[in-house]
């Protein structure tokens, strides 16, 4: 199977090649039930454990959502009358937010980063992305956003250093993942995170995974969900 059982998900062919030069030959339970409703725009509601697979289950549809606005904007360029087209100096105009993945640790952080890196490899279209955390240097950071960035995966306190510094704007984020939510209200970031959601265009798909589903994290996904697709996996 070269990607087949990803393709019959809805992921393009790129994702599914990625798949396969990493040796996936078919989706875990989290990742077949996530990534249709993921890829569809519904906001998902998900219970399941680490190890299940579920960084995929929203990195793959988020990176297809990318590639899907890039090759968008440049079919519309491709099409606007010479005399209107933007001018070569724009292309270099940082890139907005599309996509903001919040997590509890530095570890879960580099994780996902490494999903994203990995897996957009074969995308037509380059995308840029950051990983940011605390306990370290904000500088590098800051320099690494330069040029925007499609896709941030963060840690609560050390986006909004970062959003203080005008550094990052997420007023255009049309994609917010919560992983791992229950660590993260037990870590403490209920603050941050109120902070943070305020900054967020109202209109957005939201993705919200947790292990568990205490009383704080089912009070943050009715307050964050619309409609939302829920699955829940045994552990």
């Amino acid at each position: 199977m070269s990607g087949e059982a990803f393709t019959a998900l809805g992921l393009c062919e790129a994702l599914a090649e990625s798949l396969h030069e990493a040796g996936f030959a078919a989706p875990t339970p989290i990742q077949a039930q996530a990534i249709p409703p993921a890829l569809a725009g519904h906001d998902v509601l998900a219970t399941a454990q680490t190890g299940s697979g579920k960084t995929l289950a929203f990195v793959l549809p988020l990176l297809q959502h990318c590639e899907d606005r890039h090759l968008k904007q440049a079919k519309a360029q491709a099409k606007a009358p010479t005399l209107t087209r933007a001018k070569p100096s724009a292309s270099s105009a940082p890139r907005p937010t599309q996509v903001l993945i919040l997590v509890p640790t530095r570890e879960l952080a580099l994780q996902i980063g490494e999903a994203v890196r990995d897996f957009s490899a074969n995308l037509s279209t380059p995308l840029r992305w950051g990983c940011v955390y605390g306990g370290v240097s904000i500088n590098p950071q800051m320099m690494g956003l330069r040029g925007g960035a499609d896709i941030v995966v963060a840690t609560p306190g050390r986006l909004l250093d970062l959003i203080e510094h005008n550094a990052l704007h997420i007023d255009r984020v049309a994609t917010l993942v919560l992983d791992e939510a229950d660590r993260l209200l037990d870590a403490g970031f209920a603050d941050e995170l109120d902070r943070v959601l305020a900054l967020l265009p109202p209109k957005r798909q939201n993705l919200f995974f947790s292990a568990t589903f205490p009383p704080a994290a089912q009070a943050l996904a009715q307050r964050l969900l619309h409609e939302p697709v829920r699955i829940d996996l045994p552990p």
